[in-house]
């Protein structure tokens, strides 16, 4: 279970969280709205397994916790050591925390960790290792590249790049194996030589970042049980 609430915490911040919504969270009715996205992706999750119809309570309280630990990070944040990365990752270590911590209140841990507990556990790893690798990354890239967004008007397409990257390597890796990587390492290789603009996703460092984290991911899966 504790997959599929990942994926759909994955989908809600990543996906569906643009960033006129990552602006608009300093005022209360933007948080709400982020809230509510996260809220209904996992309302959703009855559809991948009948079991969280039963969960409703541990998804509001998933949610309530959310909204404090945004609200924090959005009026807090600033106050904690070290580039905005730092309190960029510990929010994220704070939701996947929550998950785990009101999910294990909630159900068996053989519900909760096993893959073989729900039928769509393993499709929720994949389609989260996807959202992964070609959204969370880039954005976790251009926090701690470009932390005050200097670059933001060549975001759009250099996170297209890198969307089409870590979708690619990780399909590879799904396909080929190890036999990916060097197709990787050429693809960088031809990128780097001639950067497509000056946004720092499609850089040498950016995109290198965006390849190891795909390719680890892909990785990961070919071992992954089913």
């Amino acid at each position: 279970m504790f997959y599929l609430f990942l994926l759909a915490h994955l989908v809600a911040d990543f996906i569906l969280q643009p960033y006129w919504i990552v602006q608009r969270k300093r005022r209360f009715d933007g948080l709400a709205l982020h809230c509510g996205i996260v809220l209904a992706c996992m309302a959703l999750l009855p559809l991948l397994d009948p079991d969280a119809r039963t969960l409703w309570p541990a998804m509001l309280i998933i949610t309530a916790i959310h909204f404090v630990a945004d609200w924090w990070k959005v009026n807090h944040g600033q106050t904690i050591p070290g580039p905005p990365i730092v309190p960029f990752m510990l929010d994220q270590v704070i939701h996947v925390v929550t998950l785990i911590t009101v999910l294990s209140l909630s159900v068996a841990p053989d519900q909760l960790w096993e893959i073989a507990g729900s039928p769509s556990a393993h499709m929720a790893i994949v389609a989260a290792v996807y959202v992964v690798a070609a959204f969370a990354t880039p954005i976790a890239v251009m926090v701690w590249l470009d932390p005050r967004f200097d670059y933001l008007a060549l975001a759009g397409k250099a996170r297209l790049r890198c969307l089409v990257a870590g979708f690619g390597v990780v399909s590879l890796m799904l396909v080929s194996g190890v036999l990916a990587l060097p197709a990787a390492l050429v693809g960088l290789t031809v990128a780097t030589r001639k950067p497509f603009s000056r946004h720092p996703l499609d850089a040498p460092t950016g995109m290198l970042t965006v390849i190891i984290v795909a390719a680890s991911l892909g990785a990961i899966l070919l071992i992954l049980p089913r």
